[in-house]
């Protein structure tokens, strides 16, 4: 969070650049291969049109080249990078948080902040049926096509009925799921007590410490280079 308020803070293109590069750097340092992480593409090719869109729409200072009827400006450029990164910054921030936080000690820190146990198990339920939905989506979707199904039609009512004939099942299951799940809630008598045990628990190391006090520096210093600029 502190991250992202700082990409929105600075005014300048130059430190938003640089965030990137280091949240570039720090996907490997992870652990994480950004090559695999699912919608890397779309999130480059979306970046890549926001910046040409600013390249083309912005007119501000100097001429730097011109092709045809597009101008490209110094302003542009410096509104692309600004924008493509910003954009770009947010989503690798979403994604090292995401990739890199078991989801188990992101409930418990949060109910260790006070949030009911109750909002945290729902949370920690939402994450780990994502990834189940999806499998079970792409078992409906193959199961659809050896049975002749054809998904590539263009008529908007033939969309609509492909649709419900997709998302029917998968809604089938996930009330499935849930009935199971209020079950199961209810004979371990979930919600009895206003307090709740842990198996693990996450405690507040130095390290904690070091990286709320890095994460203030950088929130600070954004806010600074931002009022000086």
């Amino acid at each position: 969070m502190g991250g992202t308020a700082a990409l929105f803070v600075v005014r300048s293109p130059w430190p938003v650049v640089a965030a990137v590069a280091a949240l570039l750097a720090a996907v490997p340092l992870s652990g994480l291969h950004l090559g695999r992480v699912r919608g890397i593409r779309l999130l480059t090719s979306t970046a890549l049109l926001l910046g040409i869109l600013q390249i083309a729409f912005v007119r501000e200072g100097p001429t730097l080249m011109r092709l045809g009827p597009l101008i490209v400006s110094s302003g542009g450029v410096r509104a692309a990078l600004y924008v493509a990164g910003r954009f770009l910054g947010v989503i690798l921030l979403s994604y090292l948080f995401v990739l890199s936080t078991e989801p188990n000690d992101l409930a418990y820190a949060l109910m260790r902040a006070g949030v009911p146990y109750r909002y945290g198990f729902a949370l920690i339920t939402a994450l780990r049926l994502v990834p189940v939905f999806q499998q079970e989506g792409q078992i409906v979707y193959q199961a659809q096509l050896a049975r002749g199904v054809q998904y590539d039609v263009r008529s908007p009512r033939r969309v609509l009925t492909l649709a419900r004939q997709f998302i029917l099942p998968l809604l089938i299951s996930a009330l499935g799921k849930v009935d199971v799940l209020a079950v199961s809630m209810e004979g371990r008598c979930f919600g009895k007590y206003p307090t709740r045990t842990f198996l693990r628990e996450v405690r507040f190391t130095p390290t904690d410490g070091l990286a709320l006090a890095l994460i203030a520096v950088v929130l600070l210093g954004a806010i600074g280079f931002s009022v000086l600029a």
